[in-house]
């Protein structure tokens, strides 16, 4: 019997990490590390940069919100990294942008 690996989104769906695109992904790893790494121990970070090498060879993208995550494009806002231009920019480097 194979173990399941899965993650749980801000709308409280499961998605299996060999199913999860590759957008999904990186942009997880930009939320658990540059976003609110506060709020994320060094063993889920750990788990989405496995998974990373293990699907995508340890390519990142660009981060890309989905825009119905409404409480994260507040808290980008809120703590400045949003820029008009809808940039995303985290202790002055561009991650990634709003499209």
């Amino acid at each position: 019997m194979t173990q399941s690996h899965s993650w749980r989104t801000y709308d409280n769906r499961v998605i299996n990490m060999e199913e999860m695109s590759h957008q999904h992904m990186s942009n997880i790893f930009y939320f658990v590390n540059n976003i609110v790494p506060n709020y994320y121990p060094d063993s889920t970070r750990n788990y989405i940069s496995k998974w990373l090498l293990i699907r995508f060879d340890n390519v990142i993208l660009p981060f890309c919100p989905d825009p119905n995550f409404k409480n994260e494009k507040d808290y980008l806002l809120r703590m400045g990294y949003l820029k008009e231009n809808n940039d995303i920019v985290v202790n002055g480097e561009k991650i990634g942008s709003y499209e």
